[in-house]
């Protein structure tokens, strides 16, 4: 199956966004447009049977809060994932990074090697290839993504690991941070989100969040390690099966 570009289609007065789920080319997303409302049940039901015309064979949500999944299980969706959501203020973060690493915007070439490195990081339902990176990076009005590169022998550039943090009404958001795990427990992970920090205090942004895998603790330590604070608020992602 080729790769699909999104798609927003309209029932009544509400839209719902389709697009591929991250590296996964025979799964949909459905992200609900539907900001200032609950979405409806046809709405829902639109989104299901473009997917499936589509050839999708697996929906999966955007992050819900809880409120948000109500009209999703009463048509059968079940809970494939919750997310811990974290928060910390902009300020600046103490970095100590053990290793000799630049951070530099990635150039187009960089951007399959970054994936590669994704792979490591993430196990299959998380990893991102080239085009769910570009998705990631655009998912907000204004972003930064960076790549952190340590010279190997033969002066080689290695990419060691990545963030893109997102701005979007004033709230920063880390979207994505890995790090190789040959170099992890060297400063690099500090030293890309001390520079996203920096980038949305630049655009006066005093606050950040991010989500990580209930079942991820090393993830939910570093945060919490860097200033994070653990929020009372889960984030789900819902999984329905589409039948032929």
């Amino acid at each position: 199956m080729e790769t699909r570009s999104p798609e927003i289609i309209q029932a009544g007065s509400q839209h719902i966004r389709i697009s591929p789920w991250k590296s996964h080319d025979s799964s949909a997303l459905l992200t609900p447009l539907t900001a200032f409302e609950p979405i409806k049940s046809e709405t829902i039901l639109a989104g299901i049977e473009k997917s499936r015309s589509i050839g999708y064979k697996t929906i999966y949500t955007s992050a819900l809060i809880e409120s948000e999944t109500v009209a999703f299980v009463n048509l059968g969706f079940r809970l494939k994932e919750q997310l811990y959501v974290l928060q910390r203020t902009t300020a600046a973060a103490e970095t100590a990074a053990r290793e000799k690493v630049r951070l530099k915007k990635p150039s187009e070439t960089d951007l399959t090697e970054v994936a590669n490195l994704d792979k490591l990081c993430f196990d299959d339902f998380w990893t991102m290839d080239v085009n769910a990176l570009l998705e990631a990076e655009s998912a907000t009005s204004r972003s930064r993504f960076r790549i952190a590169t340590s010279k190997l022998a033969g002066n080689h550039e290695q990419i060691v690991g990545y963030a893109i943090t997102g701005l979007g009404n004033k709230k920063g958001y880390l979207q994505r941070l890995a790090v190789h795990p040959e170099f992890q427990s060297r400063g690099i992970g500090q030293l890309l989100v001390a520079d996203g920090l920096e980038w949305l205090r630049f655009w006066r942004s005093n606050q950040i969040f991010v989500n990580t895998q209930i079942k991820n603790d090393k993830a939910l330590n570093f945060y919490l390690k860097i200033g994070f604070i653990l929020l009372h608020e889960r984030l789900n992602i819902l999984e329905y099966e589409l039948i032929s």
